[in-house]
């Protein structure tokens, strides 16, 4: 019988430039796992490390760059692991960078681009990614009232805080 996971976070990075949603999406290298694909942020979440701190991680030590906003996507990514028979949940966060940014790959990672709407979820593999990009930007992409519905800060607690369990 498979087993339900949910120790992974998914994350997007996008910017508004000229009135226009940008997605940043990375290309892993040809010759590690999943070679080829263009994909956003998967993490694991560590041993009592918040959600949100992880999908934080993930981005500064893939691309270097510090997140000034973050979001909860108000989506579960899910999809079910053949090699593991696990049945993964993988909470989504959105997070904005200024809009002039300095990306610097880790290793694993051979490019990256900012893309449109469109033009990314062309590029995702999996339909979970096309329909968090999506959903991103319908939701908060633009900003006004309702993204700030799903701001995390502002009073809530520090997402770098990790928890005693």
């Amino acid at each position: 019988m498979p087993i339900i996971k949910v120790d992974t976070v998914d994350a997007y990075v996008f910017r508004r430039l000229h009135g226009k949603v940008q997605f940043l999406l990375i290309q892993r290298r040809l010759d590690v796992p999943l070679g080829g694909s263009w994909v956003g942020f998967h993490t694991a979440i560590e041993s009592g490390e918040r959600a949100v701190a992880a999908a934080k991680r993930a981005i500064r030590t893939v691309t270097a760059l510090e997140p000034d906003q973050a979001f909860s996507a108000d989506f579960v990514n899910h999809f079910y692991n053949h090699t593991t028979d696990e049945i993964v949940f993988s909470p989504v966060f959105a997070f904005t960078v200024p809009r002039v940014s300095s990306v610097s790959l880790s290793e694993d990672f051979a490019e990256f681009a900012w893309l449109d709407r469109d033009e990314a979820t062309s590029r995702l593999a999996f339909s979970g990614q096309r329909w968090a990009v999506r959903h991103i930007e319908e939701i908060i992409g633009l900003g006004g009232i309702e993204a700030e519905l799903y701001r995390i800060g502002d009073g809530m607690v520090d997402p770098q805080v990790k928890t005693d369990k």
